[in-house]
């Protein structure tokens, strides 16, 4: 998955969204405070900082929406790898294309 974050980093990166990879075998307090059960796993958010809302994917696709104890949506997180070509549908889902 690396090759393919640093090639969607290097192209969109700051335009409308921040890439940012955390290697939690060197930085294992990095995931304090989020709920990680696997890795790798990604939390997806728009630009306002607002849990990414998935909206032109499958229902049934890889993303878990978390809410918190009143129900209020404060995350977006899928498991397992995105490839470029994901990453991209994700950016696109997110600036509305």
């Amino acid at each position: 998955m690396l090759p393919d974050l640093v090639k969607f980093h290097d192209e969109y990166n700051e335009e409308k969204m921040t890439v940012v990879s955390l290697n939690l075998g060197k930085n294992k307090s990095g995931a304090n405070g989020f709920p990680v059960t696997a890795i790798p796993t990604q939390f997806i958010f728009d630009a306002d900082g607002s849990p990414y809302r998935p909206k032109n994917f499958a229902t049934g696709s890889s993303f878990e929406l978390i809410t918190d104890d009143v129900g209020e949506h404060t995350l977006t997180k899928h498991i397992g790898s995105l490839f470029y070509d994901d990453m991209v549908t994700i950016y696109e889902d997110i600036i509305g294309q």
